[in-house]
């Protein structure tokens, strides 16, 4: 009896032994990521769009001190009579000749850039002019703006035109066209490279284009102008002055 006891806990300690379960594998504390899973990346914050603005008069209370006269003539011009505006008399004289009064002029900026101005000014007789300079010398200059001429191939009377002067004469045509019913006016002035183009508006949101010259004269200066009249001084009047940037 002693062995039959014996051998029936041999027997279940054996079973017990083969029995014994294995470890559990660990379950991972961290669920891997789903395989459509979009990591984001930091948000960029976007350049600033640089300001085009390279020069600004609004001719209020005094000139700004980049400008400089060439053959100032202080009776001949005034920013009292339309307070905020620069009135300047379109007399006799002209870029040519040398002997304009009141050319006003400031250094050109460096790439392209653009020119505007409001301009008041109604012109009556051959051959007052008044509105943007682009000056290399008296003999290689581009200027545009509003002008009374009545040479029949040429001319329209009272118009927009865009006179280039190259050694001291007229280079390609003036792009004449007839000036709006009205005395006030925008100009706009572009040089790109070495093609400069000219545009009007009536309101500043349309804008017409007048021309284009090419040129490759190496000019120093900018501004605005008003002479060449034959007859009578007329008054022009320029709300603001700016100067942008171009690409």
């Amino acid at each position: 009896m002693k062995k039959v006891m014996l051998y029936f806990f041999v027997f279940m300690f054996i079973l017990a032994a083969c029995s014994t379960p294995t470890a559990p594998t660990p379950i991972p504390t961290t669920p891997p990521l789903p395989t459509n899973t979009i990591i984001p990346t930091a948000t960029l914050e976007p350049s600033p769009t640089p300001d085009p603005l390279i020069f600004r008069d609004d001719f209020k209370d005094s000139i700004d001190t980049e400008w400089q006269w060439v053959k100032e003539n202080d009776k001949k011009w005034s920013l009292t009579t339309n307070p905020g505006w620069l009135e300047i008399f379109a007399g006799s004289g002209s870029v040519s000749s040398g002997n304009l009064d009141n050319l006003l002029t400031r250094q050109i900026p460096e790439g392209n850039f653009e020119l505007e101005t409001k301009m008041i000014f109604k012109p009556v007789t051959n051959y007052q002019f008044a509105g943007f300079l682009i000056y290399e010398s008296a003999a290689n200059y581009l200027q545009f703006g509003r002008a009374f001429c009545n040479s029949v191939q040429a001319c329209v009377n009272d118009g927009l035109y865009m006179d280039l002067t190259m050694g001291g004469g007229f280079a390609g045509e003036n792009f004449a066209i007839s000036a709006p019913d009205t005395d006030t006016i925008y100009l706009r002035l572009r040089r790109e490279g070495n093609i400069y183009t000219s545009y009007y508006s009536e309101d500043s949101n349309k804008w017409n284009l007048v021309g284009a010259h090419t040129s490759d004269m190496n000019p120093l200066l900018v501004g605005l102008v008003a002479g060449q009249s034959t007859f009578s001084f007329q008054p022009a009047q320029f709300d603001y002055f700016i100067i942008n940037s171009l690409p």
